[in-house]
């Protein structure tokens, strides 16, 4: 994870300075409503998980949020509080886990790296650390859940961000999916960020578009570039998304 840091650090910086002489937009306000929110139409083809035995050790839900961003846990949080069964008591933790589908997911990837963060987790409780948490909060229904934003480049007529939503059932091994509507976003920036590589797949980007979008646009913010683009935020279509599921209890 520090490799790919230091990496993505310096992939920032030298981006900085070739903004500085090529001909890609450079002020937020020419860029600001240039492109569009579009429906979720893909297929999401959500991929098998191993069954895990996990032992019931009372009437209790522990949900499980395999990652450390705090606008994902919390929309996560919430609505598996509105939605769980009546006087269930919930307990909440959040275990940070990679993707490894590299910094920018394309296609396919997006949706590989959340059941990736879904996977290891489940593994991650198998172990004696958590066996022992299991037991003493007399846990019976474990859910783990994920976001996974990715960009869409196959069979789309312009590049797409969309937003992944995987919930996952650990105990019956149910899940739900759903898809955010999508921002189109400028080819060129998708083409400047994919100059900077792989890991291993052409889906597994290094450097973020909006990694690439905030070193040549001052002010515009490299999670959030959605607000500006298309005038809807990442985190309002994040949440309209969500809040379209049904927790599989």
């Amino acid at each position: 994870m520090e490799k790919y840091a230091a990496a993505n650090a310096a992939s920032y910086a030298k981006e900085l300075l070739n903004s500085m002489s090529n001909g890609l937009t450079k002020n937020i306000e020419d860029l600001r409503g240039t492109e569009s929110v579009v429906p979720p139409n893909l297929d999401i083809k959500i991929p098998l998980f191993e069954p895990r035995q996990l032992c019931r050790h009372g009437e209790a839900i522990l949900l499980v949020i395999p990652t450390a961003n705090e606008f994902k846990t919390k929309l996560l949080q919430e609505i598996c509080e509105r939605q769980k069964p009546k006087d269930a008591i919930m307990h909440s933790i959040t275990m940070p886990f990679d993707s490894g589908v590299g910094e920018q997911p394309y296609n396919d990837a997006g949706l590989l790296g959340a059941h990736t963060r879904i996977s290891n987790a489940l593994r991650q409780l198998n172990g004696p650390e958590y066996q022992q948490t299991l037991v003493s909060k007399r846990i019976g229904t474990v859910i783990v859940a994920s976001i996974e934003n990715f960009i869409q480049l196959d069979n789309v007529s312009r590049p797409t961000d969309y937003g992944v939503v995987l919930i996952h059932n650990g105990s019956t091994g149910a899940t739900t999916a759903g898809l955010s509507c999508g921002v189109t976003v400028p080819p060129a920036y998708v083409e400047r960020a994919r100059r900077f590589g792989f890991e291993g797949n052409p889906n597994y980007g290094r450097v973020t578009v909006g990694q690439i979008l905030a070193a040549h646009v001052p002010g515009l913010d490299k999670a959030d570039f959605h607000s500006v683009l298309a005038q809807h935020s990442r985190y309002d279509l994040l949440t309209d998304a969500v809040n379209l599921l049904t927790v599989p209890w």
